[in-house]
């Protein structure tokens, strides 16, 4: 079967696929099984799978820090005094 020119080009890597958010790095740990049924049943309710959710989770915690947190909560309360 011969691969067709647009199949080739389709084929290729763009720049998009090396922008970080878009390359995956395999890393290897101890994960306690009781940690990963219970994010299996909640992936399973929201319909993802649960490393999706896993990443998601892992995101979370590194945008929502307690600094992060605290600088909104102050914000909001420095508008409610003014």
């Amino acid at each position: 079967m011969r691969t067709t020119k647009k199949r080739v080009r389709e084929a290729l890597l763009t720049e998009e696929d090396f922008k970080p958010e878009n390359v995956k790095v395999r890393v290897n740990f101890f994960v306690s099984a009781d940690v990963i049924r219970q994010y299996k049943k909640e992936a399973e309710k929201l319909g993802i799978g649960y490393q999706t959710l896993m990443q998601m989770k892992l995101k979370e915690g590194i945008e929502h820090t307690v600094d992060k947190r605290l600088e909104r909560i102050e914000k909001a309360l420095k508008i409610k005094a003014v």
